[in-house]
């Protein structure tokens, strides 16, 4: 591992870094905040629904097996960007297989993959080249996220009658409980739990009710684009931003209320919003 670690040295140059910090920006949590709700409500609502549940579950897994195994970062190299949790499995490369995978696999098409298989190969590549994890790291969050990939592409082919029949609020229930167990099996949260924890239950909540309630698809035209991506984002921060400031001028700042935010922002960009661009007429219904 020090060894790799060293060979890092060796090759890093001026000109690579700057690349190698947008391709570990494809896995931080403010490119999520932009690409996620933009491709939901501009692109595929249908598949970026999909992808949502996935990745944001991933996020949640992965810092649940962060928590288990706490395996420090390496320390043998200098880092070149900030990063203060665990090292094992990288968080960058699993997201970046699950995302770029899976959306990948909904378009079933050649250059899809290609171009998946070269974001996915750089984000890992970047966590090591910028020193923040192992090899070891990078190879684990592959693996982690393909099985995660594979047994959820198994369950949405399940689609068991059963579960239909229990309707959007009972279905977010059932996952939340489980999704509360899960926590359980970590002696400490961290941040990354609670952020993405949060955001999985507002998100499938939301994407769950908007799907079964409202169904509306996007209107053609370029303002109405601009309309949505204003409203959009402005609600984002919001909530992201202006909703962390409320609870810290009223000193709330335990993990409930962070979990409260991340909750309402997922539940914004799943139901939220496209519920106001439905009444304002943005969307058109099916």
């Amino acid at each position: 591992q020090e060894d790799a670690m060293e060979w890092v040295l060796s090759v890093r140059a001026e000109w690579l870094t700057p690349l190698m910090k947008i391709f570990t920006f494809l896995g931080d949590e403010e490119f999520f905040l932009l690409f996620l709700p933009l491709a939901y409500w501009l692109w595929r609502k249908q598949v970026m629904g999909r992808v949502g549940m996935v990745l944001l579950f991933t996020f949640v897994l992965n810092a649940v097996i962060k928590g288990i195994f706490q395996i420090p970062r390496p320390e043998v190299i200098e880092h070149l960007v900030h990063a203060d949790d665990w090292s094992f499995p990288s968080g960058h490369s699993q997201g970046a297989m699950v995302l770029w995978g899976w959306l990948a696999y909904e378009l079933k098409d050649r250059r899809a993959y290609i171009i998946a298989a070269i974001l996915i190969a750089g984000v890992g590549f970047s966590r090591i080249y910028l020193g923040v994890h192992f090899p070891i790291d990078v190879l684990g969050g592959f693996l982690i996220g393909f099985i995660t990939l594979y047994i959820y592409s198994w369950i949405l082919k399940l689609s068991p009658p059963g579960w239909k029949r229990l309707g959007p609020t009972r279905q977010s229930l059932i996952i939340f409980v489980l999704l509360m167990g899960l926590f359980m099996l970590v002696p400490e949260l961290s941040e990354v739990a609670i952020k993405g924890g949060a955001a999985f239950i507002g998100f499938l909540a939301g994407y769950l009710h908007e799907k079964k309630y409202l169904s509306c698809s996007l209107k053609p035209g370029m303002n109405l684009v601009i309309s949505k991506l204003v409203l959009g984002l402005v609600g984002i921060v919001l909530i992201w931003m202006g909703l962390k400031q409320v609870f810290l001028s009223i000193g709330y700042t335990t993990d409930m209320a962070m979990f409260i935010r991340y909750t309402l922002l997922g539940g914004w960009i799943s139901f939220g919003a496209p519920f106001l661009f439905c009444q304002f007429g943005w969307n058109e219904g099916k």
